[in-house]
């Protein structure tokens, strides 16, 4: 599979959604755009579609050689774990050292789901968003998704896994028609199947039927355009949206679809991911959004004792929680690519020898 920049440039836009969902005040602005889950559905949908996409191009693979989808299997698994463990529980061990210090309280409880990828459903059951790992339900949702996917994907039977690919994206839409709690219901996984649905959907197109791709993006794009519609009809009368993971799949496959087939062509909006900073922040933006709950609280801690105090006066009080996030933005994507320079990468030198064939 060839290394698609703009994809960075997604991962940049997902996660700067993210933080500022966590990091600006909920003015109205910040509300109505519901900024975090689209960053994290943005991420669910393409990790739907690159994990399916590797795993499907290897299982042709394996089908016509004598590599086995049990090594395929096997080789998936150890590069998953290579790109996520480390720093995962490397941030888990920094907040422990650095709980006293920063006065967070962590439960037993808490430490425990976040130490077997099961925090989306310890929140759920909870009805508590925990301080220091609130975001870290969306990474146990994925976890969950690596775990079982690649067992579908390698050994289900190829006629059925279309259909079977749809019946996940049906579960994830009913599912979340039936959440009664909007602040908690989204976070089982099977309310996030919709996404990763759509997202192996197209990996799938793009794999065995790359003649329809093209059918298939001007399909995306009627209903993109009536999923902004809808969008914007319930921003203007304040109405939450039960299937607005839904709309947001649609719109992010949209995107990457685009990417797929005007990559080379350097459409206004491929020009536009084409951007170097973008880029540069989705290479490092794993690292990013695994810190950046721990390293607000040293912001906060400092910028108001060293900064604020002091430039107040200068500062506009209703533009200060921009400027905090755009100084302390740089600050974080520094710690980001020093994360990536000195820890992943090197670990990830290590992939190459879990080939897949």
């Amino acid at each position: 599979m060839k290394y698609i920049k703009q994809l960075d440039s997604i991962r940049a836009l997902a996660v700067i959604l993210v933080i500022i969902w966590h990091w600006v005040p909920r003015n109205s602005f910040v509300e109505n755009l519901h900024a975090g889950i689209l960053g994290v559905n943005i991420f669910f949908v393409l990790s739907g579609f690159l994990i399916t996409e590797i795993l499907l191009i290897n299982r042709k693979k394996a089908e016509d050689s004598i590599t086995s989808k049990t090594h395929v299997l096997r080789s998936f698994y150890v590069r998953r774990i290579l790109r996520i463990f480390p720093i995962y529980y490397l941030t888990i061990f920094l907040t422990l050292i650095l709980s006293h210090k920063l006065s967070l309280e962590i439960s037993r409880n808490e430490m425990l789901s976040n130490i077997t990828y099961t925090s989306n459903f310890f929140i759920y059951i909870t009805r508590e968003w925990p301080e220091s790992s609130l975001h870290f339900w969306s990474l146990a949702v994925e976890e969950q998704f690596y775990l079982a996917w690649p067992l579908v994907v390698l050994f289900w039977p190829k006629k059925t896994l279309l259909p079977l690919m749809l019946f996940f994206i049906a579960t994830g839409m009913i599912s979340q028609l039936l959440i009664n709690d909007y602040e908690f219901g989204y976070l089982p996984t099977y309310t996030c199947l919709d996404c990763f649905g759509i997202g192996g959907l197209l990996a799938f197109i793009v794999v065995h039927l790359p003649l329809s791709l093209q059918k298939f993006y001007r399909l995306l794009s009627i209903l993109s355009i009536a999923a902004v519609v809808v969008l914007v009809v319930c921003w203007n009368l304040n109405f939450y949206l039960p299937n607005t993971r839904f709309v947001h799949g649609i719109l992010s496959a949209w995107v990457i679809s685009h990417i797929l087939i005007y990559k080379e062509k350097k459409s206004l909006l491929v020009s536009l991911l084409n951007c170097r900073l973008l880029i540069s922040i989705g290479k490092v933006s794993y690292g990013i959004y695994l810190y950046h709950i721990l390293y607000v609280y040293f912001a906060n801690k400092y910028w108001y004792k060293y900064v604020y105090d002091h430039y107040s006066a200068f500062i506009n009080e209703e533009f200060e929680p921009w400027i905090f996030t755009v100084v302390n933005f740089g600050i974080l994507y520094l710690i980001g690519w020093l994360s990536w320079k000195f820890i992943e990468k090197p670990v990830l030198s290590l992939k190459r020898k879990f080939q897949y064939r």
